[in-house]
């Protein structure tokens, strides 16, 4: 097969998991069979995911590999007339400029704009992967009334979606967005070396944790936002601290709910139990200071987080949404608890604190559940045959 262009169209090119997912496909793409080539959002200046360094280090990346790449300023992750309408005008020059085989789109918004633009300019594949949906949790109901509106008329101009979890395509289909023999599951690629090692040594806490020895230490890893649900845990923390005093949480991540949940704490008089560390790249030293890991979410495409975590066999509660009830089968590799719950959370919690070892067997479960599946080189091959299936029914 002749070697075929492929243009990522992506919002932010930070170290969120949609971010992450794109830039481990674009690295990962075999260059005998297809030339990647990348159109994303300016650096701006957020602070959340990385924010403008992350975006920095991430083209430099992509340099280095000698993978060509676009930045577009008025390509922005917020609803703006003026700005959409001159990203979309920009995308449909580049996409005239390059004429790729393949245009790929990730997330909401450049989802929309990219794939309006690849049908503008007769782009003959077009595949989006939505790494989770905007339908419930993010915005108010008109707003999601709208984006689900667009994603339905979207999904006929769409040659393939790929979901990351079953959930998360029953989801669309439910909604009436997509068609089930037109939609892949491709579950996000991570690390698996590199987190299943991360607790070979045992419990490891850094001193930059900042919790007393010793400590039973509660963790979580996300953007600081609404939808991660981090209020939840802090509240579920408010009530588990009269019980076990030596109890902390550790948060990693920056995001605009930092201050927010920095009053929470001091609020609720637990500033000695909650540790707000901001952005961490040694996610898997983190991992390894941990007893216990959470995931808070209101709405989850998938959980990157989530899957670090269990691949590092570490007990796990989350909230049952989205794609993560197809990740923890409740009791068995991890405990689901309903979203935006903070008494639930804590009885969750507390089944894991008063059983040492089953705890344990949780999180060995854990790591046994996640398997190859979930490693880069199967997530990559899987969108490539995607790429070929939906070409071969072009020819």
């Amino acid at each position: 097969m002749a070697t075929q262009k492929v243009i990522h169209i992506i919002t932010r090119l930070d170290r969120g998991g949609s971010a992450r997912n794109t830039m481990l496909t674009v690295l990962g793409h075999d260059r005998s069979h297809f030339e990647p080539v990348v159109i994303t959002g300016e650096a701006g200046s957020w602070d959340a995911q990385g924010g403008h360094t992350a975006t920095i280090d991430n083209l430099r990346l992509l340099e280095k590999e000698r993978i060509r790449y676009y930045t577009v300023a008025s390509l922005v992750r917020h609803i703006s007339p003026s700005s959409d309408l001159a990203a979309l005008w920009n995308l449909v020059l580049l996409l005239r400029r390059e004429r790729p085989h393949i245009v790929h789109t990730h997330t909401s918004k450049a989802g929309v704009l990219g794939r309006v633009a690849a049908w503008i300019t007769g782009i003959p594949v077009i595949v989006h992967t939505p790494h989770g949906h905007v339908f419930y949790g993010h915005f108010s109901a008109v707003p999601s009334w709208v984006f689900l509106q667009l994603e339905r008329v979207l999904a006929w101009k769409t040659d393939h979606l790929i979901g990351l979890t079953p959930a998360e395509k029953r989801e669309h289909l439910e909604r009436g967005v997509g068609q089930a023999n037109r939609f892949a599951v491709v579950p996000s690629g991570i690390d698996l070396d590199r987190f299943k090692k991360a607790r070979v040594g045992g419990k490891m806490v850094p001193d930059w944790f900042g919790c007393p020895s010793p400590a039973h230490i509660i963790g979580s890893v996300g953007w600081l936002t609404d939808i991660k649900g981090h209020r939840f845990l802090v509240d579920a923390m408010a009530i588990l601290t009269q019980e076990y005093h030596n109890l902390h949480l550790v948060i990693i991540g920056t995001g605009g709910q930092h201050d927010a949940l920095l009053r929470q704490v001091e609020k609720a008089r637990i500033s000695h139990a909650v540790h707000l560390l901001g952005h961490r790249e040694d996610i898997e030293v983190c991992l390894a200071g941990l007893d216990y890991f959470v995931l808070p979410s209101l709405n989850e495409g998938m959980g990157r987080a989530l899957i670090e975590a269990m691949a590092a066999g570490l007990p796990v509660v989350a909230s049952r949404v989205g794609g993560i009830p197809s990740l923890i089968e409740d009791g068995k590799n991890g405990l689901l608890v309903p979203a935006g719950d903070s008494s639930a959370l804590a009885v969750a919690l507390r089944r894991l604190l008063d059983d040492p070892r089953w705890s344990n067997e949780l999180g060995t479960h854990a790591m046994c559940s996640i398997g190859t599946s979930y490693g880069i080189p199967a997530m990559v091959e899987a969108i490539e045959s995607t790429y070929r299936e939906v070409a071969a029914g072009h020819a």
